[in-house]
């Protein structure tokens, strides 16, 4: 005779096998979480051999209990890295915990140490070589020349505190400036450029760019213009020395941090960068942007 088991007895016995497993996976990933003797160890190594224009990163992004140690260096406690930033810096640490052993680094990034910990791994790496750092339009906010453009008059900004613009009095969102944003799935630091309302533009013109090869113009909506939906499509435009270099449209709902290259091979002399930023209804047209000469 053959003894059958229903369906309500295998699962009765599947759920204390089931929880077995969850308890030892947990056990297992228990013995790969640092203490504070960990970070330390990893910590002191990066001391040891910190430099000037290197900067710390952690893998996974979220396992970053060690940064407090770390105060004074350039840390990014983001949890996604903005590959692109951290190449401006000549070196990278990147501390990797909870059985990371792969960082996922860019392609281009050379490995120049390696310190195995019992949790906590050091690597270093060298950045790509990415030419000089020419101009830094974040960093230079100070020599942006803002203004808003209506039908029948100009306003200048002219009020500039905390690293931001404003026209008037210091308001909440209507200023251009350094703000950090959420903007397709990290945090950034950027040029926030909220535009004005119906069609009239807002301008931010740098006057006096120091030439090189390369502008490198990164741009896109924050999360909550995404999330939103509302207000109208927006124009994003860039004239180089007065010539148009980007034109672009994007809808109320176009995710992405966008990237635009332009060649200034052909600039020996100082030159004038302006952006411009209009939209026909502003309701949560977060725009921001970031750009960089390169020589």
């Amino acid at each position: 005779m053959k003894v059958g088991l229903n369906k309500g007895t295998v699962v009765l016995l599947a759920l204390p096998m089931a929880s077995l497993a969850c308890f030892i996976l947990a056990l297992v990933y228990s013995t790969r979480v640092p203490d504070a003797e960990d970070w330390k160890q990893a910590v002191d190594v990066v001391l040891e051999g910190y430099a000037d224009g290197d900067c710390v990163v952690f893998d996974p992004p979220w396992a970053q209990e060690g940064a407090p140690l770390l105060a004074g260096r350039d840390v990014i406690t983001t949890e996604t890295v903005d590959w692109y930033q951290v190449g401006k810096r000549s070196r990278v640490w990147v501390l990797s915990s909870l059985g990371r052993r792969a960082p996922g680094l860019p392609e281009g990034f050379r490995e120049i140490r390696t310190v195995t910990g019992d949790r906590v791994d050091v690597r270093l790496f060298e950045a790509p070589a990415a030419g000089k750092l020419r101009y830094d339009f974040l960093e230079r906010i100070g020599d942006a020349r803002v203004r808003r453009v209506y039908k029948n008059r100009m306003v200048r900004c002219e009020n500039f505190k905390d690293e931001r613009w404003f026209c008037g009095g210091v308001h909440r969102w209507q200023y251009v400036g350094r703000r950090i944003r959420d903007i397709a799935g990290a945090v950034r630091e950027v040029i926030w450029a909220h535009p004005l309302d119906r069609g009239n533009k807002l301008e931010i013109e740098y006057p006096k760019v120091t030439p090189g090869a390369t502008l490198v113009i990164r741009y896109g909506l924050t999360q909550r213009a995404i999330e939103t939906g509302e207000g109208a499509p927006l124009t994003f435009q860039v004239h180089v020395a007065g010539a148009p270099v980007l034109d672009r449209v994007l809808g109320t709902t176009e995710d992405g941090w966008f990237e635009q290259r332009v060649d200034l091979s052909g600039h020996q002399e100082p030159l004038a960068v302006r952006f411009t930023v209009f939209t026909p209804n502003y309701k949560d047209r977060q725009l921001c942007f970031t750009a960089d000469v390169w020589d």
